[in-house]
């Protein structure tokens, strides 16, 4: 009998580590798995939040704009807060017959650029060329010479208006890909500085181009 009894007692001994072992590694585990669980919840939560679908509000100069991060293909700037530049890429009913065309706007504070219209005055006005271009109503086209480093750029601008429309168009190694080849830099209405980069084809449409710009960024404006 107290041989029995003693092995009984060296069982229960061995058995109760046993299972105090056993259930501190099923609650590591879980705590484990919990642990792991919740890390790729949240980094599935963080990834979520930078999906085309999130916003950023970014301020630039003074004004703040609520962005859909869809909008900047660079996704260094999907973030909030102040920012020296914003880079967005917009389909705009600038095309011919107001078809939606592709347009780069970049967002800058006042002074940091010189617009368009001003740059007429100082710079391209010293570089035409003696011939002038046809081809968009409205407007004058001069080419700029190659000798000052702009070989085959063209200056369209309006020629009757104390504040013009000025842009310059690039002649593109491919004449298929004329894709961004026109630019234009202007002030915005709150007072930081838009850079465009637009297809030639939207040059149909200048009367309406700066007022098509602004209403979409109104839409942003916060």
């Amino acid at each position: 009998m107290a041989l029995n009894e003693t092995r009984t007692n060296a069982s229960g001994g061995l058995f109760y580590p046993l299972a105090m072992t056993t259930l501190v590694v099923l609650i590591v585990g879980l705590a484990v798995a919990y642990g792991a669980t919740r890390w790729i919840d949240d980094a599935l939560r963080e990834k979520a939040m930078d999906v085309p679908t999130s916003t950023h509000i970014k301020t630039v100069g003074a004004q703040p704009y609520v962005v859909p991060a869809a909008l900047m293909p660079n996704a260094a700037q999907h973030t909030d807060g102040f920012a020296d530049r914003i880079d967005m890429t917009l389909a705009l009913p600038l095309g011919p017959d107001g078809a939606l065309s592709d347009v780069v706007v970049v967002i800058q504070p006042r002074g940091r650029v010189r617009t368009s219209a001003a740059l007429l005055d100082t710079v391209y006005v010293h570089q035409f060329g003696a011939t002038q271009t046809q081809g968009v109503p409205g407007l004058v086209g001069k080419p700029l010479e190659g000798g000052a480093g702009f070989s085959g750029e063209t200056v369209w601008y309006d020629p009757l208006s104390p504040r013009p429309f000025v842009a310059k168009c690039m002649t593109p190694v491919d004449p298929a890909a004329t894709t961004g080849t026109c630019l234009r830099t202007l002030q915005l209405s709150d007072r930081n500085t838009a850079i465009i980069s637009f297809d030639p084809a939207a040059l149909e449409n200048w009367r309406q181009f700066d007022a098509v710009i602004e209403a979409w960024l109104n839409t942003l404006r916060q």
